[in-house]
Order: structure tokens, then C-alpha cells, then sequence
């Protein structure tokens, strides 16, 4: 049967008013919704903002180990350990300087804690002063946080007695160094770790004439040489030594004018 005009209208009007109260008009859909762990519907959470992978730290860089200066030119360096009775290390200076050669030495951090003064004496006569560890523990057998020390110790003392860690570091108790080394060396500011081609001999107080022939026997153009202040015979040895490099041609110069 047709549905007479007020029926329709009737009709209609429910139908609006029943979706008034469910909060819509005829043609809103229903948002979406998430149930949360309760069960209850929620808004979907909106997906979080993405972060910026980081940089992974670099490692620290290891340092390098140079054994010797290039072979193309007429120099050696002659490097001194600097440990011992200072007297005898003022003496060993006034001597290579009264032959116009100019040095390294490489310090023991408790030496210089001592004798503060010679950071000044060997710096003002121009030449090299660097870093040969803190107390001499053979660095080989140290773990790592006592390898780091003994380079970071001594590091800081020439800076408090020089102004400056210097540039270079030799190890001690070994010729070669370790990636462990190298490492430490790194860690305090040294891209460098300075080893040597001719030994000396000096440490072991042999005669005199002994360390002359070490020492003029293996050296060559470009070579570094390992001898230590604070031993007589050292000082007995030098003045041939000197004479013989200069037969030889060679100048006797700094790490600094020899490497750099």
C-alpha cells in the first residue's frame, strides 16, 4: 500500500534524529578506532617522529712507528733517554753543543718531575725534548690502562715543565712497539712513536770503545740513534762519535729537522 505524505515525513525524521544522538550525520563515517590493552577504543596514536641515526665514535687512531729518517739525506738524529744524574746530562749538552749538533731527548716523566729545570736547559739551546713514558715500566707487559698512564702521565708533566707534551714518544723497555702502544700514544696526542735503527750500546756500560764502534758501524744516512744521558761512558764516547760522523758526511740534527 502507498505510504501517505505524513508517514514518509514521520519516517524521515526518526531516521535523522537517531543519528544525531549516535553524535554523526547521515553522511560522517565513524573515525577508526584502536583498542587499547583495556579493550576500550582509542585514537590511533600517531607514529613517532623519526631520530637521526648518530655517528658512531671513530676508535682512536694509532700512531705510527718510524724507525729511521728517509735514506736520501746526509742526517742522523741522535736521540738520549732522559733519566739519570743531571750533572752528567749538563755536561753531554755543553759537549754536543760545543760541536754545533743539536739533539733529541726523550724524557722520563719522573726525571723531569725532578729536575724541572732541564725541560728549560734542553729546550733553550733548541733542541728536541718528547715523551719516554712516566716511570720506564717496560711497556710490553703493561695492560692497557697502565700503557695509557704511563704515556697520558708524562704527557702532562711536560706540559706543566715545557709548555708543550712535544712531539715525540719512544717507548720503553722495548725497541718496537704494540698495537696497544701505538694506541696510548694516540690517546695523548702523538702520531708518532719513534724507535731507532742503531743501539748504542750505552745502557749497558760497556767501554767506551764499544759504543764508538755501535754507533759508527750501523749508522747511515737517515738513521736514529738510541743513546741515554745519565752514563759516563756515554759522554767518554760521544767526541769520537761525533768526529766519525763527520768523516762520514753525516749531520748530526734533531728529530724535528730529521723526520719533519
Amino acid at each position: 500500500m502507498p505510504l501517505d505524505r505524513r508517514t514518509v515525513l514521520r519516517s524521515t525524521l526518526l531516521a535523522v534524529g537517531g543519528a544525531a544522538a549516535a553524535g554523526c550525520t547521515p553522511h560522517e563515517q565513524t573515525p577508526a578506532s584502536t583498542p587499547t590493552p583495556s579493550g576500550t577504543p582509542s585514537e590511533t596514536p600517531a607514529p613517532s617522529p623519526v631520530q637521526p641515526s648518530q655517528p658512531a665514535l671513530p676508535l682512536p687512531a694509532a700512531a705510527v712507528e718510524v724507525g729511521h729518517g728517509p735514506r736520501s739525506v746526509r742526517k742522523v738524529a741522535l736521540t738520549f733517554h732522559g733519566n739519570g744524574d743531571p750533572a752528567l746530562a749538563e755536561r753531554l749538552l755543553a759537549l754536543v753543543e760545543g760541536h754545533a749538533a743539536r739533539i733529541s731527548v726523550l724524557a722520563v716523566g719522573t726525571w723531569l718531575v725532578s729536575h724541572p729545570e732541564m725541560a728549560t736547559r734542553i729546550l733553550h739551546s733548541r733542541h728536541d725534548l718528547g715523551n719516554h713514558t712516566m716511570h720506564h715500566k717496560p711497556m710490553r707487559t703493561l695492560g692497557s690502562a697502565d700503557a695509557h698512564r704511563e704515556v697520558g702521565d708524562c704527557a702532562a708533566v711536560l706540559r706543566r715543565t715545557a709548555n708543550s707534551k712535544g712531539r715525540w714518544f719512544r717507548a720503553s723497555g722495548t725497541q718496537r712497539t704494540t698495537p696497544l702502544i701505538r694506541s696510548a700514544a694516540a690517546a695523548a696526542g702523538y702520531d708518532t712513536c719513534v724507535s731507532y735503527d742503531v743501539d748504542g750500546l750505552d745502557w749497558q756500560d760497556p767501554p767506551a770503545d764499544t759504543v764508538v764502534r755501535a754507533v759508527l758501524d750501523g749508522v747511515r744516512p737517515g738513521s736514529i740513534v738510541s743513546l741515554h744521558l745519565g752514563h759516563q761512558v756515554t759522554i767518554a764516547a760521544l767526541p769520537r762519535i761525533l768526529a766519525g760522523l763527520s768523516t762520514k758526511r753525516l749531520q748530526p740534527v734533531t728529530l724535528t729537522e730529521l723526520l719533519a
